[in-house]
């Protein structure tokens, strides 16, 4: 409900994500991230100190996390005045949290680097909002070199907007260290198996495929005119595809009951109405189900 609340926020004051809300906004987007992250990590450790931990409750925070990537995209899309450029920002949150699903799922260990997504790096998005409820969002549309003139020396991402810099950065030095270190741990499982390593990229390889036609189909169906209706379809994809691994590694029968349910329903009205969201959900089940059975 936090981020719900803060994607909502920032849909209401900055409707394509390319104009600056007001700043109240900012603060708001970084104290409802700020109270996502705390009672998100508190959760587990109440459920264990209980005894009421659970499967089920394991894949309903996990699906939350997965909804997560999504609305944060969003409510940091309005504070840094991303616009279209918003869909790339959630695609490097959701890329790690898909790979780490991807490494659970032949580790059946949440393996995290020491510097990390869920924490620092969150920390430092709600600290990014904080600071722009002090300056505004129009920092953010400055050159990378006149918002931090001490930088202005470094070539190339001196003469670009700052939102844009800063998407640059966290893909150098927070998405391809961290998607390393979910390759090499599951390489090391695989290899201790003296299993096939292609078999487990190619997992990745065909369920990123899925995710990609069934958002394609759903942007189509959406209207990509509207900034934030073409990012808010990606919410479900990830959030059915991470919950029904978990699922599968849980409960296998639960879970060929629920994706042949949610197969022949999508195919279904697929057929009578030759609607495009239900032709993207119907090649993503196919796609999830084949990567499964790898």
């Amino acid at each position: 409900m936090f981020l719900l609340t803060s994607a909502l926020l920032g849909y209401i004051y900055s409707p394509r994500l390319d104009s600056a809300p007001p700043r109240w906004v900012n603060f708001a987007h970084g104290l409802l991230l700020f109270l996502y992250q705390t009672f998100d990590a508190v959760d587990g450790k109440q459920a264990r100190r209980t005894n009421s931990s659970s499967p089920l409750g394991e894949l309903f925070d996990h699906g939350c996390d997965a909804l997560a990537c999504a609305f944060e995209a969003l409510a940091f899309g309005s504070t840094a005045m991303f616009g279209r450029s918003t869909f790339w920002f959630w695609v490097i949150s959701a890329v790690p949290f898909y790979f780490a699903t991807w490494e659970f799922y032949f580790t059946n260990t949440l393996i995290l680097p020491a510097v990390n997504g869920p924490t620092e790096g969150l920390m430092l998005i709600y600290l990014a909002h904080f600071f722009t409820a002090i300056v505004g969002s129009e920092w953010w549309a400055l050159q990378f070199g006149k918002s931090l003139p001490f930088l202005s020396w470094v070539p190339i991402l001196s003469e670009i907007p700052t939102n844009k810099a800063v998407l640059y950065l966290m893909i150098a030095f927070a998405v391809i260290p961290t998607l390393t270190f979910n390759v090499s741990n599951v390489h090391k499982i695989v290899q201790a198996r003296k299993a096939s390593m292609l078999l487990a990229l190619a997992m990745v390889l065909l369920l990123s495929f899925g995710f990609y036609a069934s958002s394609r189909h759903w942007i189509g169906l959406m209207g990509i005119s509207c900034c934030f209706f073409s990012d808010l379809p990606f919410c479900s994809p990830f959030g059915w595809s991470f919950g029904m691994v978990c699922l599968y590694t849980l409960r296998p029968p639960l879970f060929f009951s629920l994706n042949l349910m949610l197969f022949f329903i999508s195919f279904k009205k697929w057929f009578q109405s030759c609607n495009n969201l239900f032709a993207g959900v119907t090649c993503h089940q196919l796609t999830l189900w084949g990567t499964i059975h790898i």
